[in-house]
């Protein structure tokens, strides 16, 4: 006998298929995560807390001056992209991918501290779909 399930209006960006699903609430099904982020948009003021929240954290990583220069980088051109009246997340999250890529191909991503992954994760999930690959860097 299958299940059938029903789910009333569905709005906002829906993640499914294989692997994490993001929607409201936490629940633990079939060994998986699913965390909640159904109506969690961050706020203009949240999201800038977490970009000067990565920025600080930048300076207690261990990273060469090339890989704190590319950081840096990467970080002003996401704080940029969102930083307008209407948010480039497109760019944002191209710059996001790559600022965090290059934390982890320096090794810096495995000592980070809960407040730098904490906000790249926030500022994946407001990206949607376009923030799926940091959250996959970052095992969420």
């Amino acid at each position: 006998m299958g299940e059938n399930f029903r789910f009333g209006n569905v709005s906002g960006p829906v993640n499914a298929g294989s692997g994490t699903q993001y929607v409201g609430g936490h629940h633990q099904t079939a060994g998986r995560d699913i965390h909640g982020v159904a109506g969690h948009q961050l706020a203009g003021p949240g999201l800038h807390a977490d970009l000067e929240a990565i920025r600080s954290a930048l300076d207690e990583l261990r990273l060469s001056a090339a890989e704190r220069r590319s950081a840096e980088r990467e970080l002003s051109a996401v704080e940029a992209a969102v930083g307008g009246e209407t948010p480039d997340r497109e760019q944002a999250g191209h710059h996001l991918q790559e600022l965090t890529s290059g934390l982890e191909r320096a090794g810096a991503l495995a000592g980070a501290g809960a407040t730098l992954i904490d906000a790249l994760g926030r500022i994946a999930q407001w990206l949607g779909p376009l923030g799926a690959g940091v959250l996959t860097l970052l095992g969420h």
